[in-house]
């Protein structure tokens, strides 16, 4: 281990120090900061100017120099670039993907077409820069499919999908390969449960493994969630997460279709509508004008909408449809884009009041 000259200060000063060092530009980012009994003992850089010594005794009340033994910090690399430097030819940087989802510890990337040699590379790079990382999926196909779905491939680390992914205090145990789920998505659950009141009745049409059903069900005492899904898988997962949060008795998971168990069981219950599919949410908003109360209630609508104009776009076809379904469409209440999926292109979201 490096012996080098060092700062020692008592540990209530620690902080300070250490804030100190780095403005000074004296410490020496090599090695690693220590601690022994009540100090903390800080690798210095270079020799420190008597104006800077005397600066530290006037912050730091004690301070006193000797040499240590410090441990080198760690190389391990902190960016997909540091940690491919060497192992991917330099002209392919500007290919690399600027971000991944992260699902628990399962990471997914969309590999360029530019690097699919090197996929594999790629992902024991991300393994690298992640130690929670235990999966790398590389997406093999576009969502598609009743099951809002896509394909797979493992290119690094154990191959073990299913996780325990954590939001806003939720846990949620899943497995992205057989069920739909967002983590770009956060916010939005957390925005939409934050607006449902005491005593409402939610119907999530399209829920999944939960995240705004058990979402809702944390952050009120009394409600209640009919939570639907036509993949069984998601419906499995659902009631393990209902247990996990402990929202048994608020959310009610329902395996079916949503315009079957709407019209069926559900006609004129709901306060509150969440339609959270993107692709054909539309097809499906007379079903939710059905299941509110006839006093009216709040649909939150989500659709994929191309620039320009497309809250614009989304709001007109939206009222067109709730119109012939014999409702009306009082005001939006809120509309955002939710997250870009593509080129000039969006998910976004309508929270509407319907009489």
């Amino acid at each position: 281990m490096p012996n080098v000259e060092s700062l020692r200060v008592q540990k209530n000063f620690g902080q300070e120090a250490l804030l100190l060092a780095r403005k000074l530009g004296f410490i020496n980012r090599s090695l690693m900061v220590t601690t022994k009994e009540d100090y903390v003992i800080i690798p210095l850089s270079r020799r420190l100017s008597e104006d800077e010594i005397r600066i530290l005794e006037c912050k730091l009340k004690i301070i006193n120099f000797s040499y240590e033994d410090f441990k080198p910090k760690s190389d391990t690399p902190k960016t997909l670039t540091e940690a491919l430097r060497g192992n991917l030819p330099s002209s392919l940087f500007i290919n690399l993907p600027k971000s991944l989802d992260v699902i628990g510890n399962v990471a997914i990337l969309e590999v360029p077409q530019q690097l699919d040699q090197y996929k594999h590379v790629l992902g024991k790079a991300v393994l690298q820069i992640n130690k929670k990382i235990e999966t790398v999926l590389a997406k093999a196909s576009s969502i598609g499919g009743e099951r809002r779905l896509r394909e797979f491939e493992v290119i690094a680390g154990t191959g073990k999908t299913e996780t325990l992914h954590r939001e806003y205090g939720c846990v949620y145990r899943l497995d992205p390969v057989k069920v739909y789920f967002s983590p770009r998505l956060s916010t939005e659950h957390c925005r939409v449960a934050h607006q449902v009141m005491e005593d409402e009745i939610v119907v999530d049409m399209f829920a999944g493994v939960g995240p705004f059903a058990v979402q809702i069900g944390r952050s009120c005492k009394n409600v209640t969630i009919y939570a639907i899904d036509l993949n069984p898988d998601a419906i499995k997962y659902l009631m393990n997460n209902i247990s996990l949060n402990n929202v048994e008795g608020k959310v009610i998971p329902v395996l079916g279709d949503a315009r079957e168990i709407g019209e069926k069981n559900l006609c004129g219950i709901a306060d509150r509508v969440i339609m959270n599919l993107p692709g054909k949410a539309l097809e499906f908003i007379d079903v939710a004008c059905r299941i509110l109360k006839p006093k009216g209630g709040i649909i939150h609508y989500y659709c994929f909408e191309d620039e320009p104009a497309t809250l614009e776009r989304a709001a007109e076809e939206l009222q067109k449809i709730v119109i012939s379904s014999g409702r009306k469409a009082e005001r939006i209440l809120c509309s955002r884009f939710v997250r870009p999926i593509a080129p000039h292109e969006w998910q976004i979201v309508l929270d509407v009041a319907i009489i």
